[in-house]
């Protein structure tokens, strides 16, 4: 595991931190994916639901789903 996710898991017991990707540590933007391929990685992922975009990416090619990803703006 890396540093930097044990680092904010810690942290964020004790102050309000802001949503973090919970393989790299890094903060993370809001993007949607359908439930479907969420189910394919969701147990892969080992301290919470939330990922960021380059390692959703990463976890949905090791399972050989490779598909171009686009972000999109979420009215």
């Amino acid at each position: 595991m890396r540093l930097l996710v044990l680092l904010k898991l810690l942290l964020k017991r004790f102050k309000c931190l802001h949503s973090f990707c919970k393989v790299c540590g890094r903060d993370v933007h809001d993007f949607v994916v359908e439930d479907e391929l969420w189910a394919l990685i969701e147990s892969d992922i080992k301290y919470g639901n939330v990922l960021c975009y380059d390692c959703f990416n990463e976890l949905m090619n090791k399972k050989g789903i490779w598909i171009t990803w686009k972000l999109e703006e979420i009215e």
